[in-house]
C-alpha cells in the first residue's frame, strides 16, 4: 500500500464529513424548529434566522464532546492506527445511508444513537478480528461508558413522554384555551419560570464547554445554582408583568428564544455526531505521517486532541444552508408536527395492532378514571378543557402554549441530564415531550389516536431498528475494510452515491405529489374554477387508468394467467393514497378564507371523492377474489360465465370513457348507461341463477362460486359508483358554467 494513499483518503473524508452534515442536519432540524413551525408564531424565514444563529453560535464554541468519537466508546489503543482508519470510514458511510433513508421517509431518528452504534459495531468486529487468541474482544470496548450512554438516551424516552403529559395538562388547566385572559394573571410568571430555564439551558448545557463562557462562571452557576435560579425568576417576573402590560405575546418571545437555545445546544453537542468521526479520522492520519507506521497502536488519539476553529466555523455554515435549503428537513419537521396536531389531518401512518390495543387499553383506564373522579372535578377540567374554535390558533397545528412548554420541558430535561452527568438524545427528549403535551392536550381524538399512536410507535421502532441496524452494518462494512484494504472505497462509494440518488429521487416523486395536490385544493380559496377543473382533470386519468388495471385483472381472470395484472396492487394503492392527501387537504380549509361558492365546490368535490375511493375499493375486491382464484389455482371462467359478464364489463368500460370525456368539456349522452342502470337488478338475477345451474350440472365448480357471484357483486356495485361519479361531475360542471355565465 502506497503511502500517498492517505491524502486521498483525507479527501474522502472531508466528503463525507460533508454528506453526514447535510443528512445530519436535515434529521436533526426538527429538534429546534417544531414548536415554533407548529405553533406558527413567526414567518418560516425569521424562524429559521434564529435557529441558524444558536447553530453558528454552539458549533463555533463546540470543543470537549469531539472526544466521544475517537475513545467515548472504545479504547483506541488497542487498535492499529489503520484499523482506526477503518472503524472511522465505515461509520461515516454508514450513518450517511441511515439518516438519508430516514430523511427520504421523514421519520425523525437520534444521531447520537447512530453514532454510538455504528462505533460500538465497528470497533467490535475490528476487535474479533485482530484480538490475540484467549483475549476477550469486549476488553477493546468501554463498556461503563458505553452502557451508561445507551441507557441514558432510552430512559430518556419514558421520562420525557411523563413529563410532557404532567407539565402541559397542569399549563392548559391553568391557561385554558383563552390565552388572551388568562396571561393577563399567569401569563408573567409562567414566562419568567420558562426564560429562566431556557436561559439556564444555555449556560449549563449548550456552553459548558465553550470557550465563549469563561469556566468559573460555569463553576460559580454549578455552585450557587438555586439561588440563581430563584433570583432570574424573580427579576423575569417583574419585567415580564410589564411587558404583558404593554400587549406583547410573551410566548412570542419563550418560543424564539427557545428555538435559539436548542439549536445552540444541538449544534455544540450533536456536532460530534457529524464531524467527530472525520476529525479523528484525520487525527489519526496525522499519526500515521509522524510514526510512518500505519499498524503503530492509537495510544495518540486517548488524549484531548485540539479541534481547529476553521473546522468547527466550515461545520457550522454548511449545517446552516443544510437547514435553510433542505428539503428533507421540512418532511421530518411535517412527521412530528402531524402527529402532535390539534387539526384533523390525513394520517401519515397505518394503524397497526400494538396501537389499537394500547389505545384500547387507554380508553378502558379513560372509562374507569371517569367513573371514580369526583363530578364537581371532572366538570371544573372540562370547562378548563374547552376549545374555542373562532380563536387565532384554530387552523395551527396547536397553539403558543403548548409551542412554550415544549420548549421549556425539553430544556429542562436535557439541562438535568447535563447536571447529573447523564447522556440524553435531544431528538428522543424533544419528540416525546411533543407527543406526551399533544396526549395531554386531548389532541389524539378517538377518530385519530389509533393513527397517532401507531405513528409514534414506528418512529420509536424506528429508533430501536437504529441501534440494531447501525451497529450490524458498521460491523460489515468494517470487516470489507479489513479483508480488502482502502480498494473497498472502489465499491462502497459508488454504491453510497447510488443509493443517495435513488432515495432523493423517491423523497422528489412524494414531495411532487403531495404538493400538486396541496396546490390544486389551495386553488379553492383564490380560483375554485381552476381548481375544480385540475382536479377534475386528474380524477378522470386516473380514472381512466384504473379503468385497464380493471381490464388487465379480468383478463387475467378470463385466461388464468396471474401475470397479466403484474404490479397492479401498488397501482391501486397509490389511488388510496392520493384520495386520501385530497380530503385530508380539503378538511384543512380554513373557512374564514372560503367564499360560498367555493364551499359549494368543496362539498362537491368531497362527493366525487367519495364516489372515486369506492371505484378504488371496488376494483381492489374484485382483483383479490380474482387472486384468491388463482393462488388455489382454481379454473379460469368459462365461456358462459365470461358471456354472462360481457355486458357488465362493456357498461363500465363507457363509464370509464364517459368520464374522462366528461372532464375533458365533451359531454356525452348517458341514456343507454342510465338505462343499463334500471336493467341491473334483473341481470343480477340472471347471473346468479345461471351461476347456480352451471355447478349443478358440473360446468363450473362449486369452489367457483363464491368469488365469482362476489365479482359479480363488485362489479354491479362498481357501476353504480361510475354513474353517481358522473353526476356528481356534472354538477361540479355545472357550478363552472354559471359562474362563467354570471361573469
Amino acid at each position: 500500500m502506497e503511502f500517498s494513499i492517505y491524502q486521498l483518503i483525507i479527501v474522502i473524508m472531508f466528503l463525507l464529513a460533508t454528506s453526514d452534515l447535510i443528512v445530519g442536519v436535515a434529521n436533526d432540524a426538527v429538534n429546534f424548529t417544531n414548536s415554533a413551525v407548529g405553533s406558527n408564531i413567526s414567518s418560516r424565514k425569521v424562524i429559521l434566522i434564529i435557529a441558524s444563529l444558536g447553530i453558528l453560535i454552539g458549533a463555533t464554541s463546540s470543543t470537549g464532546m469531539m472526544e466521544v468519537a475517537r475513545k467515548g466508546i472504545f479504547r483506541p489503543e488497542l487498535y492499529s492506527l489503520e484499523n482506526l482508519l477503518f472503524i472511522f470510514l465505515s461509520v461515516m458511510i454508514t450513518d450517511i445511508l441511515l439518516l438519508d433513508v430516514f430523511n427520504t421517509f421523514g421519520l425523525p431518528t437520534s444521531t447520537t444513537v447512530s453514532l454510538v452504534f455504528e462505533l460500538f459495531g465497528a470497533s467490535l468486529m475490528i476487535a474479533f478480528l485482530t484480538k490475540p487468541e484467549g483475549v476477550d474482544a469486549f476488553s477493546y470496548i468501554n463498556s461503563q461508558s458505553a452502557v451508561k450512554i445507551i441507557s441514558g438516551i432510552f430512559l430518556s424516552i419514558l421520562v420525557a413522554f411523563i413529563l410532557g403529559i404532567l407539565f402541559q395538562s397542569f399549563s392548559r388547566i391553568l391557561f385554558t384555551y383563552n390565552l388572551t385572559n388568562t396571561t393577563k394573571y399567569f401569563g408573567s410568571f409562567f414566562s419568567a419560570l420558562s426564560t429562566s430555564i431556557v436561559l439556564f439551558f444555555i449556560l449549563i448545557t449548550a456552553l459548558k464547554d465553550s470557550s465563549l463562557l469563561p469556566m468559573e462562571w460555569v463553576e460559580f452557576i454549578r455552585n450557587n445554582l438555586l439561588f440563581i435560579f430563584v433570583f432570574a425568576t424573580f427579576l423575569f417576573w417583574i419585567v415580564f408583568q410589564f411587558i404583558i402590560l404593554f400587549g406583547f405575546n410573551i410566548f412570542k418571545f419563550i418560543i424564539l428564544f427557545g428555538t435559539f437555545a436548542l439549536a445552540i445546544a444541538f449544534a455544540g453537542n450533536d456536532l460530534v455526531n457529524f464531524i467527530g468521526v472525520p476529525i479523528a479520522g484525520y487525527n489519526t492520519i496525522q499519526l500515521i505521517y509522524e510514526t510512518s507506521d500505519p499498524n503503530s497502536l492509537g495510544v495518540g488519539l486517548a488524549s484531548n486532541v485540539y479541534i481547529p476553529g476553521i473546522f468547527l466555523f466550515s461545520a457550522s455554515l454548511i449545517m446552516i444552508a443544510t437547514l435553510l435549503f433542505s428539503k428533507k428537513a421540512i418532511t421530518v419537521t411535517k412527521t412530528e408536527i402531524s402527529l402532535a396536531s390539534d387539526r384533523q389531518e390525513h394520517d401519515l401512518f397505518s394503524s397497526n395492532i400494538v396501537g389499537r390495543r394500547i389505545v384500547g387499553l387507554f380508553l378502558e383506564f379513560w372509562s374507569f378514571s371517569k367513573k371514580i373522579t369526583p363530578k364537581f372535578l371532572s366538570d371544573f377540567i372540562r370547562t378548563r378543557y374547552k376549545k374555542n374554535y373562532k380563536t387565532e390558533f384554530a387552523t395551527e397545528p396547536f397553539d403558543h402554549l403548548r409551542a412554550s412548554v415544549n420548549i421549556t420541558t425539553a430544556s429542562l430535561i436535557i439541562m438535568t441530564g447535563t447536571l447529573f452527568k447523564l447522556p440524553l438524545s435531544t431528538t428522543f427528549v424533544t419528540f416525546m415531550v411533543a407527543m406526551g403535551s399533544s396526549l395531554a392536550d386531548r389532541a389524539w381524538t378517538r377518530q385519530s389516536s389509533v393513527g397517532r399512536v401507531s405513528g409514534v410507535l414506528t418512529v420509536i421502532a424506528g429508533w430501536f431498528l437504529t441501534a440494531s441496524i447501525t451497529s450490524i452494518l458498521s460491523g460489515l462494512i468494517v470487516a470489507i475494510f479489513f479483508f480488502v484494504g482502502f480498494y473497498a472505497l472502489l465499491i462502497l462509494i459508488p454504491l453510497l452515491i447510488l443509493t443517495i440518488y435513488t432515495f432523493s429521487k423517491i423523497h422528489r416523486d412524494r414531495e411532487l405529489k403531495a404538493s400538486d395536490v396541496y396546490e390544486k385544493i389551495e386553488l379553492l380559496t383564490t380560483n375554485p374554477q381552476e381548481s375544480i377543473r385540475s382536479m377534475l382533470s386528474t380524477m378522470a386519468e386516473n380514472l381512466l387508468e384504473a379503468g385497464k388495471i380493471l381490464e388487465r385483472v379480468l383478463k387475467a381472470y378470463s385466461s388464468g394467467m396471474k401475470k397479466e395484472m403484474k404490479g397492479s396492487n401498488k397501482e391501486l394503492q397509490k389511488f388510496g393514497t392520493q384520495y386520501a392527501l385530497y380530503m385530508s387537504r380539503i378538511a384543512e380549509l380554513d373557512e374564514r378564507v372560503l367564499t360560498e361558492s367555493a364551499w359549494l365546490s368543496a362539498f362537491n368535490l368531497e362527493n366525487s371523492l367519495h364516489n372515486f375511493r369506492k371505484i378504488i375499493n371496488n376494483i381492489i375486491t374484485i382483483r383479490e377474489s380474482v387472486d384468491y382464484n388463482l393462488e388455489n389455482y382454481f379454473s379460469a371462467l368459462n365461456d358462459e360465465e365470461d358471456e354472462d359478464i360481457k355486458d357488465l364489463k362493456k357498461s363500465i368500460k363507457s363509464l370509464f370513457e364517459a368520464l374522462y370525456q366528461l372532464s375533458l368539456k365533451n359531454k356525452i349522452k348517458k341514456t343507454n348507461t342510465k338505462l343499463f342502470q334500471n336493467n341491473l337488478s334483473n341481470l343480477k338475477y340472471s347471473i346468479h341463477k345461471n351461476q347456480i345451474k352451471r355447478v349443478k350440472k358440473g360446468k363450473s365448480h362449486l369452489n367457483n362460486l363464491v368469488p365469482y357471484l362476489t365479482i359479480v357483486e363488485e362489479m354491479m356495485d362498481l357501476n353504480k359508483n361510475l354513474i353517481d361519479l358522473y353526476e356528481n361531475m356534472e354538477k361540479l360542471i355545472s357550478i363552472k358554467s354559471t359562474k362563467k355565465k354570471a361573469t
